[in-house]
């Protein structure tokens, strides 16, 4: 038996086509909502970018200032107490600023390195060292 004749076997054709797929309206959903879903992991993927920037220039920063206190006990053995500054040539962008101040004891002082590489953050990267008295003793 057929369902009214040719006009019902057309309505049934119609009715097995529109349930086998996604209408204009659902495929436009969905790819509204990959698109959203996209631009939030892009914005994950742009701050990991610079969060590992700043990761790496305070890795660099580390090893700049014990680069600096090693060529500081190298050269200076016991450094003046007072403040001063300056650049690394190789490293631009890299600037240092040094403290030292005396100790209780007198044959040991107190230097405050800071490697600054962000005027933002300009206490990032702060060492604080001891040194003791390495120069020969004055007959």
């Amino acid at each position: 038996m057929e369902k009214g004749g040719a006009g019902g076997l057309v309505i049934d054709r119609l009715e097995r086509r529109a349930s086998c797929g996604f209408t204009l309206l659902e495929v436009m959903v969905a790819l509204t909502v990959v698109a959203f879903a996209f631009v939030g992991l892009l914005g994950l993927h742009n701050r990991n970018l610079v969060l590992v920037g700043r990761d790496q220039d305070l890795t660099r920063a580390m090893l700049l200032a014990r680069q600096y206190i090693t060529e500081m006990e190298l050269v200076e053995k016991f450094p003046d107490v007072g403040t001063a500054r300056g650049e690394f040539a190789n490293y631009p962008g890299f600037a240092w600023e040094r403290e030292v101040s005396d100790t209780d004891l007198p044959e040991v002082r107190q230097v405050r390195l800071r490697i600054i590489f962000d005027e933002r953050i300009p206490d990032a990267c702060e060492l604080l060292y001891f040194i003791r008295d390495r120069r020969e003793p004055q007959p």
